[in-house]
């Protein structure tokens, strides 16, 4: 899973398409967002089926990690994921071109067996309710 390094880019290309960005946050000792990452999301992208409707990366929360803002800006990832109140990782926020959450998010790993079922629901319910608001 790629690292999202600039906001604005992934927004833009959002807002043509109309999909919904994915974002894990993440940090780097966190062995639950390995997990996350390794059991379900390789699975997710390997798929394929999500491809072109929904765009998903990771948000590092850890010590001088830096994201290009919708502004253009660089600023500390924590200050771009402050409104979002979490400090959990792997926090797995839905949200859309204007940053704002279009589905429920998932926090930590506490069923691992029905993770993949949540994920799946919750990307489906974020695409859903985006087509809803354009």
């Amino acid at each position: 899973m790629e690292k999202i390094t600039n906001w604005s880019r992934i927004t833009s290309q959002a807002n043509d398409s109309g999909h919904v960005v994915v974002v894990m946050v993440d940090q780097e000792d966190c062995p639950y967002c390995r997990e996350v990452e390794k059991e379900f999301f390789s699975a997710i992208l390997a798929g394929g089926q999500y491809q072109g409707i929904v765009s998903i990366g990771k948000i590092s929360i850890d010590a001088g990690e830096t994201i290009i803002d919708q502004d253009g800006q660089e600023v500390s990832t924590r200050e771009f994921l402050a409104e979002y109140e979490t400090n959990w990782t792997p926090t797995v926020l839905f949200l859309d071109h204007q940053k704002r959450e279009v589905a429920d998010r998932l926090t930590g790993l506490l069923t691992p067996d029905y993770y993949f079922y949540y994920l799946e629901r919750s990307i489906n319910s974020a695409i859903r309710n985006s087509q809803n608001r354009s």
